[in-house]
């Protein structure tokens, strides 16, 4: 802590500087007017970068956001059960995307190819076939008879 009457050499100087305005410098034989175009001259070709950037900001926006969707969504559009999805991951038809935040994320593209898949190729229509009726059951019936004669 400083005591109020005395000041250090170096405190001094700062007041003093901060009371006398600096002077401006000299100017130079128009070196100055020629570095403050360059100066203007760069920036506005950042700033006409800067308005490029937004722009393709502002239009990839919606594309970014529809690259992948959750495991919720990918249940919807497939019409299947979760289960089914995890099935699918595992499998490799599916692929995982980022997480975002906490959800489970799986990308559109492999979404499309399993729907596409399953619109080429017509589920097979499989025939019931009866029941047979008694099946087994005349090995049962010898056995039963060993049973009973013993």
């Amino acid at each position: 802590m400083k005591s109020q009457g005395i000041t250090s050499p170096s405190d001094s100087a700062a007041i003093q500087d901060e009371s006398q305005p600096t002077p401006n410098p000299a100017p130079d034989s128009g070196a100055e007017p020629h570095l403050l175009r360059e100066i203007y001259a760069e920036l506005c070709k950042l700033r006409a970068m800067v308005g490029d950037m937004q722009n393709r900001i502002a239009n990839a926006a919606p594309v970014q956001a529809a690259r992948a969707i959750s495991i919720d969504a990918a249940q919807a559009l497939l019409g299947c059960g979760r289960s089914r999805i995890f099935e699918l991951l595992r499998s490799g038809a599916l692929r995982r995307a980022p997480k975002v935040g906490k959800v489970a994320m799986i990308t559109l593209d492999s979404i499309e190819a399993v729907q596409e898949c399953f619109s080429r190729e017509p589920a097979p229509k499989r025939k019931r076939q009866p029941a047979q009726q008694n099946t087994g059951r005349a090995e049962k019936d010898a056995i039963l008879k060993l049973i009973r004669q013993a």
